[in-house]
């Protein structure tokens, strides 16, 4: 869903060609770098560090744990120079506005992968109320939203309240007139690694130039397929 626009600095990929570059190197087979999950309730979902060496080339394994730990440090020491998170809806909206072609916005926050509920309708209602068009946006889970949906068929205009039904966290629901534009049976999106996402019956809904996907099953959004498949294409 869109949110709160970041943007990646020097630093970063800095960092990310220094450790490819140690790969195949002194034993040193793969390192990974595991974002983590920073909304997780849980420590076990904080950002890791995991280094594989060879177990012929460094037996016992303390020099791919050197490596680890030294690198874990300085990526603890570059945090504040990573990532440039904008502090509002406003301030993100302003710089999608301000740049040219499509911009992509994720919602951390409201990410089900992280175990938000995937229904958040804060960016939307800004979004409807500023009369931003040429934008689309999703997944929303809102299962009794898409089932009105394919009540109505394709092509019919009706007042919907969608998004902002599982707690006062999500925002409140989204009152519009929408015309349904496109309705799938047991969508599937492209996964990680090209696996399957289901997320059910899907409808796309469009309202003063806003496409927005609702679907049945919560999942966050993983492929353009997400849209493509309702016709919707995001460039």
């Amino acid at each position: 869903m869109i949110a709160t626009l970041h943007t990646t600095r020097e630093p970063a990929r800095g960092f990310t060609d220094r450790v490819s570059a140690l790969e195949g190197k002194d034993g040193i087979v793969s390192i990974s770098v595991v974002h983590g999950f920073a909304w997780g309730d849980t420590p076990d979902m904080g950002t890791k560090i995991l280094v594989y060496s060879d177990a012929v080339a460094d037996p016992g394994g303390a020099r791919g744990a050197d490596l680890a730990q030294r690198l874990a440090t300085e990526l603890v020491d570059l945090r504040g120079q990573l990532g440039e998170q904008l502090s509002g809806i406003d301030e993100a909206l302003d710089a999608a506005l301000a740049g040219n072609g499509t911009v992509v916005l994720g919602d951390g926050s409201d990410n089900p992968g992280g175990g938000a509920p995937g229904d958040s309708t804060f960016i939307l209602r800004r979004i409807l109320e500023r009369r931003i068009s040429g934008v689309c946006l999703g997944p929303i889970w809102d299962p009794g939203a898409v089932r009105i949906a394919f009540d109505a068929g394709i092509g019919a205009s009706l007042p919907l309240r969608i998004g902002g039904k599982i707690a006062p966290l999500s925002g409140d629901p989204v009152d519009a007139n929408w015309e349904v534009r496109a309705l799938a049976r047991d969508m599937v999106m492209t996964g990680l690694a090209g696996t399957p996402a289901k997320l059910g019956d899907s409808v796309l809904l469009v309202c003063d130039g806003v496409e927005v996907v609702l679907t049945t099953y919560r999942c966050q959004a993983f492929g353009l397929d997400l849209f493509t498949q309702l016709g919707c294409d995001p460039a």
